[in-house]
């Protein structure tokens, strides 16, 4: 056991979406992902259905990240999503829950954070990288379930 363990550093944010959990739910999924995250890339190593799926394991490797290997822990569709996710220098318990809300949808993202490194995480520059990525997620789902397209990274910039 470590002489002093690092802490777990916990995260949420709150978005609400003027579309169903129904429509929400399948685009939650490293295959669909493709459809409106215009950047992203994975490796798919398990799954029975070709989908997400509790069991479903998959890899991401982006510049920023490195190396990162995700399993869905929690299945519950429409409604709970979980994933734990581990790279070199953190292990994240990620949860996105669903909540009906007067025909739109609030999710709720979670994420608690454990720094593998033995270095403690910095609250305040995890709490703005979180920030920074759930709004850029957020712009991008929006986009997509209002158009039907991928909001480009430049389009996202104003440019």
């Amino acid at each position: 056991m470590a002489d002093h363990p690092v802490k777990t550093v916990t995260l949420s944010t709150m978005m609400r979406l003027e579309h169903k959990a129904v429509d929400i739910w399948p685009l939650l999924c490293p295959v669909r992902e493709y459809d409106w995250i215009d950047v992203w890339k994975c490796e798919m190593l398990h799954s029975v259905s070709g989908v997400n799926e509790l069991g479903c394991v998959f890899r991401t490797n982006f510049p920023a990240d490195g190396e990162e290997v995700w399993v869905t822990s929690r299945f519950e569709p429409v409604e709970r999503l979980e994933f734990v996710l581990v790279s070199k220098r953190c292990a994240v318990r990620y949860a996105i829950t669903l909540l009906p809300d007067n025909g739109a949808t609030r999710m709720v993202w979670t994420h608690h954070i454990t720094p593998l490194d033995g270095k403690d995480i910095g609250v305040a520059v995890a709490e703005e990288a979180f920030r920074t990525e759930m709004a850029s997620l957020e712009a991008k789902l929006r986009h997509y379930l209002d158009t039907g397209r991928t909001l480009t990274g430049q389009e996202e910039k104003g440019s």
